[in-house]
């Protein structure tokens, strides 16, 4: 009996390790911004961005304050220093109001994303500048 006890407490304990979330990848809102139509917060995670694997998240509101559902997000990005065009990503709809599209960033350097919204006829297009470490 005390055998299978210490093993059920050492599953148990195994099984909590294994959930427990991971400090290296965060994930914090830039402050929304106007984009024409709409108005847009975007995540980076991990936060801060790091040279590598990047999920850019975008949420897209409305003039009320209300997400918008269905609508087409792109972002294109640029690394200025260095006078490159980074990739162009569509950010697939989560059917939230958030949008979100992965991408590699490969060179630690400022990089500027520019996030194209249209949905219903509006259009909208934000600016986010985030330097990659």
């Amino acid at each position: 009996m005390p055998v299978r006890f210490l093993l059920s407490v050492a599953l148990i304990a195994s099984l909590a390790a294994c959930s427990a979330k991971s400090d290296t990848t965060s994930s914090a809102t830039v402050t929304a911004q106007p984009a024409g139509d709409f108005s847009v917060a975007t995540q980076f995670t991990p936060d801060p961005p790091k040279q590598g694997s990047e999920t850019i998240t975008v949420t897209v509101k409305d003039a009320d304050g209300n997400v918008v559902k269905g609508a087409t997000v792109k972002i294109s990005s640029t690394m200025p220093a260095m006078s490159m065009v980074g990739p162009t990503l569509n950010a697939t709809d989560n059917g939230d109001g958030t949008y979100a599209a992965q991408t590699n960033l490969n060179y630690a350097t400022q990089w500027v994303f520019d996030i194209r919204i249209a949905s219903a006829g509006k259009t909208g297009t934000a600016h986010v500048t985030q330097d990659v470490k």
